[in-house]
This record gives structure tokens, sequence and C-alpha cells, in this order.
């Protein structure tokens, strides 16, 4: 009894991940003073922690991490790729996976399936970067940074890697959806991007022109029913709600300055704020 005990209780706490997203450490370069408690074995950041601009500093929050964390998961953002080309960031984010400093706990998630070897949490992750129709594409470039700050970065090749990256989320969850037949999964997806348009992004932003740009309507097609739960970031908005079946949920900071590190987003209505100890059971 006491060994069986003993086994529902690690297979529940290796069920449980703490989730970041929109730390925005770039901004007073708050990588080094911006802490938070350990409240899982697995951290997952859901992209914008900061700039692989600044790569040394980045790396040093990370190690402080993977010091506390099991496993350290990234799905990368937008904001990791600004002041360098989209190529150049992608290396140095390649290069934190190499790094000795990280004790080979940090997983990289880029069109990536990572099983865990302790329970049957599976976690799929990507940037799942946005589409924008052709109609949207003007306004979308005057509104959103990524155009100026990205190296090299257009419309096409924003839309072309949604593409690739949607093609890919979808093609492992029907692999998933195939092989839960044989050996349950509990799948977690996780992208910065939005997978969809309600519920991701303050009520009155929801449906801007511009609003292709943070969500796509991944969820209201295709099927998702391996799909236990959905971490996203991006749109400054923490949530937790249920769409088309699956729970979706967000985390996120958003910018805060150095001298209110610790602040708490929170809406006007008291709801959707940010908890740096948020964690999530898959």
């Amino acid at each position: 009894m006491k060994s069986l005990l003993s086994r529902l209780l690690h297979r529940s706490w290796y069920s449980r991940i703490q989730i970041l997203s929109d730390l925005h450490l770039e901004i007073g370069q708050q990588y080094a003073s911006f802490t938070f408690p350990a409240t899982a074995p697995y951290l997952l950041l859901a992209g914008d922690i900061g700039r692989l601009l600044d790569y040394h500093d980045y790396l040093s929050f990370l190690q402080a991490q993977t010091a506390r964390f099991e496993v350290v998961f990234l799905v990368l953002g937008n904001h990791e790729f600004y002041g360098l080309t989209y190529e150049d960031a992608l290396a140095k984010a390649g290069r934190l996976m190499d790094e000795p400093a990280l004790d080979g706990r940090f997983v990289l998630l880029d069109k990536t399936r990572w099983d865990s070897p302790r329970s049957s949490l599976s976690i799929l992750g990507c940037t799942l970067w946005s589409f924008i129709p052709d109609d949207k594409i003007d306004i979308v470039q005057s509104r959103v940074k990524d155009f100026k700050r990205i190296g090299d970065w257009t419309p096409a090749t924003h839309n072309s890697l949604h593409a690739q990256e949607a093609a890919w989320l979808r093609s492992e969850v029907a692999n998933l959806t195939a092989a839960t037949l044989q050996k349950p999964r509990n799948v977690l997806v996780v992208t910065h991007h939005a997978p969809c348009i309600d519920g991701t992004s303050q009520p009155e932003h929801a449906h801007n022109t511009w609003s292709s740009a943070f969500a796509t309507e991944m969820l209201a097609s295709g099927d998702w029913s391996p799909v236990k739960t959905w971490v996203f970031g991006h749109t400054h908005y923490s949530t937790d709600t249920v769409r088309n079946g699956v729970r979706i949920v967000a985390n996120q900071r958003g910018y805060v300055m150095p001298l209110h590190s610790n602040r708490s987003a929170v809406n006007n209505n008291g709801s959707n704020y940010f908890d740096p100890a948020k964690v999530i059971i898959n």
C-alpha cells in the first residue's frame, strides 16, 4: 500500500508545471534582479522572457532556473528575436541547448515534442507565429514592432512560419491521437502566440484590426482531443478558461519597470492577474 501511495504521489508531483511568460526582462535589464518562487519540478517559459541579443544575461537567468528546477522549457517569443535576424536568433537559441552551465536541464521547444520519463506527460512546443490575412497586412505592419525590430522580417516570412509550425503541430497531435489508443498521454501544448481570438486578450482588443498579429483560430477546426491544456503568451493577458474542450492558460507579466519587478498586473475588475507561482497540473 505504501509503495502504491508513493508511486501515485511521485506521478502527481511530476504532473506539475510552473508557467510564466512575457517577463520582458530586457526592460531595464532585469535578468539578474527578477525573482520568483519555485513551486513545481518543471518550469515552462512561454516566450518573451527577454532578448537573445542579451545572450549572456539571458543565459545567466536560465542558469539560475536550471539550478532550481529539474527541467526548464522555453518557447521563443517574438521579442527573443529583437535586434537580430530570425536565423541569427535561432542560432543563439540553439547554442543554449549546449551550454554546460545549464547542466542538461534546459529544453528549447522549437517544433519539439518532449515526453516525460516520470509520468504520462507529453509537451508539444513552438512559437506558432500567427496568420496575417492579406487585407490586414498593412495595418499589422504599421502597428506591430516585429517588422522593424527583427532583421529582414516580412509578412511573407511570418505567414510562412505560421504554416510550417501549424502543420507540424497538427501532425504531432494526430500522431498522439493514434498513439493514445495504445498508451494514453497527457498532452500539453505551449505556443507563444495564442490559439484562438476570443478570451486570449483584453476584451476591448480582441477584435481590433491587427489582432491577427497575436492570435489565430487554431482550435476552431481539427481534432485536438488529446490536448488537455494549451499554454500561450504574447497578449499580456492572463487567463484560465476552456475553448472547444481544451483548457487554455496564460500567466503573463507584461512590461514592468525594474522598481516594480514583483508587481502583479491586474485588470480593472481584479481578475486575469499575473501569479509568479502559478502551477498547472497536466
